[in-house]
């Protein structure tokens, strides 16, 4: 049965967006992908849907007559897909207002299957999966690798900050931005959602962020948000239709020291009043711990300086990223170390934050202070968790360690 052709309708248009292969046909040795996605915008009538279409199968295997000619490039290939995809007519499909809509199209194995009513287009005649499209099934659902932003009515709490009013944006790290805000030329550090080699679990890391900073708001030492960025939900089908904005990114605090891992790179953390740091970033922490949470990626480069000279912990969603070499050795081997008992994870923060002090020691040159920090840091990095100093035990250690009289608490 032949698929159903209907005239290409002079209303609707078609943008494209990302093209992708998720299998690498030259290490499986295939001469075509067998899995190609492609993401567009569908305007009709004043509205407009995302819409992935997701093919999966051989295309040859479909087809009656043998494959001939070399291998085609994957430029080749996306332009042969995209031509098919544009001839679909999407408006009989069900596609899913205010988000993305995946056109799963597969091969029809047995019975009955809604198959695809195309536009009719003499030109893609030769057009191998206009071809096939006979031979296809669909389905539709909502696109579970969409980019996922909150919504602002979830963090209300949060000063929202049109995102038309950050430029500038300059690219310090992937998804994290500094910015000015247009209306003050105030530097900002914008953190987005929708970073490079999005995954669903990248929104659940901005969530946790958001949640952790209003629980620790205006504590000394740890980084504060300015706000939110909104916007208008890109995936909005109506125009007119009245629904919240959403949460684009954290708009960050800008500390302009920059980081300990950059100061320690550069040899240059003789230059400032380095001392305070240790106590600084202990007392942040443990605030945060007595808060019932914990960070697991402390390390100099998530510690930066703010314009007075002070140490600022950041990235303080607690599931973010885990560096190997700053794990604590009772977790090297965990998959997933934010779903360990929180004593565990705590210990895992003192642990990295004793290597932290370490940093400081081996950059610092000798002197009585230094002495201290390093007899510190060793009994933080015990390797038996249970032998392992505590945060709360160092703190006054720290505190009565004095520089200037080169005295030593014992």
């Amino acid at each position: 049965m032949p698929s159903a052709s209907v005239p290409l309708s002079s209303e609707a248009s078609v943008e494209f967006k990302s093209y992708s292969e998720e299998t690498d046909c030259s290490a499986e040795g295939n001469p075509e992908p067998i899995v190609r996605s492609q993401t567009l915008i569908y305007r009709w009538n004043e509205s407009q849907w995302w819409i992935k279409v997701r093919f999966q199968g051989d295309v040859y295997s479909l087809l009656d007559e043998p494959r001939v000619g070399p291998r085609t490039t994957r430029r080749e290939r996306r332009e042969e897909f995209r031509t098919f995809v544009r001839l679909i007519d999407y408006r009989r499909l069900p596609p899913l207002n205010d988000t993305v809509t995946e056109l799963v199209l597969d091969e029809i194995v047995r019975g009955h299957a809604s198959r695809l009513v195309m536009h009719a287009n003499e030109e893609s005649n030769h057009n191998h999966f206009v071809k096939i499209a006979a031979k296809l099934k669909w389905a539709v659902q909502e696109d579970p690798s969409r980019v996922v932003y909150p919504t602002y009515d979830e963090f209300p709490s949060f000063h929202a900050i049109d995102l038309n009013e950050l430029s500038d944006q300059t690219e310090i790290a992937d998804g994290v931005f500094r910015v000015l805000n247009v209306n003050n030329n105030t530097p900002y550090i914008l953190k987005v959602v929708n970073r490079p080699l999005y995954y669903p679990h990248d929104t659940k890391v901005i969530r946790n962020e958001l949640e952790n900073i209003e629980i620790i708001r205006n504590v000394p030492g740890i980084v504060q948000a300015a706000g939110v960025a909104v916007s208008t939900n890109p995936y909005k089908t109506s125009s007119t239709s009245d629904q919240p904005p959403v949460i684009v990114g954290i708009v960050l605090e800008y500390y302009s020291g920059g980081s300990l891992k950059t100061l320690l790179k550069e040899h240059c953390l003789l230059d400032f009043a380095w001392e305070r740091w240790a106590l600084q970033i202990a007392t942040a922490l443990a605030c945060f711990h007595m808060a019932g949470k914990t960070h697991l990626d402390i390390k100099p480069a998530n510690i930066v300086i703010d314009a007075d000279g002070n140490a600022v912990l950041i990235d303080i969603s607690g599931i973010g990223g885990y560096t190997h070499g700053w794990r604590a050795p009772e977790i090297l081997g965990e998959v997933q170390p934010s779903e360990l008992p929180f004593a565990v994870r705590r210990s895992n923060d003192t642990w990295a934050y004793g290597k932290v002090l370490l940093e400081l020691v081996l950059h610092a040159g000798d002197s009585p202070f230094v002495r201290a920090l390093r007899q510190i840091s060793g009994d933080l990095m015990i390797e038996d968790m249970h032998e392992r100093m505590t945060l709360l035990e160092a703190i006054p250690k720290l505190a009565c360690c004095s520089v200037k009289s080169h005295s030593l608490c014992k």
